[in-house]
């Protein structure tokens, strides 16, 4: 592979010095891991301190980066964390930003804080993590930026050494030539993708390819280029396997940790959102910013005067706390540790920075579970429950709206394979409406507690199901394809010249016939239909 090292150029860059031991670089953070997965991987009394507890520690690969196909790693905190149970889950992303590093130390902290309770017997901390890990799973992942961490500290390649400790992307070869474009300093690296800004969600309005940067109230600070959004949404692999991650795991509440390097924006906790070109809120904004302020509120700031600062997400351009939200359900906030000073040569500052920042953490913890003790504790205002067949008894897929937080941007949400929903909510009266394909949809009132969880369970009734049966001309050419819509979706079926029978529920359809030729596609059929009996369709070129 070949290097081409750029020259920093003056009057637009940081300055940056050689980074202390105490930081720790990707090839450290596969080592801690793996040891700890020694030690606490198969363990099933790990601690006096966590009795009955099973496991508590398990750890996978999560994804891999793009350009150096270079593996990241998660660990799930939790009993029995050796299985997937129906408990609300939380996540902490330490590092997306590669030169941004303190939340790589305060995501490893937090699983060292877990794994050895005994040494905060007498702390606050040490009946919240009991609590925790009792009611919750904690996953932590502490980069999926690994291409751009190993430049932050820098490594050998075939004899050169590669380090800019100032670099933000991970190392997409972006115009292709074959040699990694970086120029130490802020900005200026033709190479790499920003991935805080390649999550689909408001995608379009990122930066293009080697865009500049305008400025802003720093007026020494630039960064060129640094915030490329990428060829496509999740074209890169890190966001990718986060968004799939994601997905799957279904997450209550996140933190992503981030610095500000400029310091425009240093020692804040962002949420979602409040976009300045619309002057819209988020449905959720009343609890969401309730907590963010909550969780600024206890994070004191380096100087000891005051706590960081609550800020509402105010630009749109593919960031991953707004993406979270509005795609998942699950409410992430974006905190920006420490001052512009993101990597301190002093040991014990970089331990103070993480301290104070793991309060808002165990803050945030405490909300999912509703743990009321001590000073970090929280409120419950949450609505839970499981949703199952009345006949059988089985978990539904359904979807579970609170039509008073709902909006056309947000994704519908949906119960997970236990079964379960969950909703965090600020006091008030609320309506919840449980749907799911095939069932009698329910409806319910409800205000939640500030003292205990709200529970609502569902069980839905079938309902009374017929035959439709697609009849097909033979005399059709080509391949055809039914889309059949009813209020839950959208699902797409191939009709050959034998028709098609399906079992249905009754419900209101909406049937769409289309065919290829090979050639060209030819004319739709529409149909609209009540089904509330078996019913034949004949699809003829007539």
């Amino acid at each position: 592979m070949r290097l081409l090292l750029g020259i920093c150029l003056l009057g637009i860059s940081l300055s940056w010095g050689q980074l202390i031991d105490r930081w720790h670089t990707y090839e450290e953070i596969q080592q801690q891991l793996e040891t700890w997965d020694t030690e606490f991987g198969s363990n099933p009394e790990p601690s006096p301190g966590y009795p009955g507890s099973g496991i508590i520690y398990h750890y996978e690969e999560v994804g891999r980066s793009t350009h150096d196909d270079l593996p990241f790693w998660g660990v799930r905190l939790s009993y029995n964390a050796d299985v997937k149970e129906d408990e609300p889950r939380m996540l902490f992303l330490g590092q997306c930003h590669a030169e941004e590093i303190y939340g790589v130390e305060t995501a490893m902290e937090l699983i060292n804080m877990f794994l050895h309770p005994e040494e905060h017997i007498g702390s606050m901390y040490y009946q919240y993590m009991k609590a925790i890990l009792q009611s919750a799973e904690v996953w932590i992942v502490p980069t999926y930026n690994p291409e751009g961490l190993r430049v932050v500290h820098g490594y050998e390649d075939e004899g050169v050494w590669v380090q800019d400790e100032a670099y933000r992307k991970n190392k997409r070869d972006v115009n292709e030539n074959g040699i990694f474009d970086y120029v130490p300093g802020s900005g200026n690296d033709s190479d790499g993708v920003d991935l805080n800004r390649n999550y689909d969600f408001n995608w379009i309005l990122g930066d293009g390819v080697w865009e500049l940067d305008p400025g802003g109230p720093n007026p020494s600070y630039f960064a060129h280029y640094d915030y490329y959004r990428g060829s496509s949404p999740f074209s890169e692999t890190e966001t990718r396997a986060i968004r799939d991650f994601a997905r799957e795991q279904q997450f209550l509440l996140s933190i992503a940790f981030h610095s500000s390097r400029s310091g425009n924006v240093s020692e804040k906790v962002v949420y979602s959102w409040d976009w300045e070109e619309t002057g819209k809120v988020s449905p959720d904004f009343s609890m969401i910013s309730q907590l963010g302020i909550e969780i600024a509120g206890f994070i004191p700031k380096e100087n000891g005067n005051g706590f960081y600062t609550p800020v509402t997400s105010k630009s749109r351009r593919g960031n991953a706390h707004d993406w979270f939200y509005s795609q998942t359900g699950c409410v992430q906030y974006l905190i920006e540790q420490g001052t512009e000073n993101l990597q301190p040569d002093d040991a014990d500052l970089i331990d103070d920075t993480v301290a104070r920042g793991i309060r808002g953490a165990f803050h945030l913890m405490n909300r999912g579970i509703g743990m009321e003790l001590f000073e970090l504790g929280a409120e419950n205002y949450q609505v839970t429950g499981i949703v199952t067949d009345a006949d059988t008894g089985e978990p539904v897929y359904a979807r579970v709206t609170i039509p008073e937080l709902d909006g056309p941007m947000l994704k519908p949400r949906m119960t997970d394979e236990f079964g379960r929903y969950r909703r965090l909510l600020s006091p008030g009266t609320y309506s919840l409406v449980i749907t799911a394909r095939g069932y009698e949809t329910q409806t319910y009132q409800f205000s939640p507690s500030s003292s205990a969880i709200t529970e609502i369970n569902a069980a839905l009734q079938a309902r009374p199901t017929h035959l439709l049966n697609i009849v097909v001309d033979d005399q059709l050419p080509g391949a055809r394809s039914l889309i059949l819509q009813d209020h839950m979706g959208s699902d797409t079926l191939m009709l050959t010249t034998a028709g098609l029978m399906l079992d249905l529920a009754e419900d209101h359809y909406e049937l769409t016939i289309q065919g290829d030729d090979g050639l060209h596609a030819y004319f739709p059929l529409f149909y609209s239909l009540d089904l509330t009996a078996d019913t034949v369709i004949n699809v003829t070129s007539r």
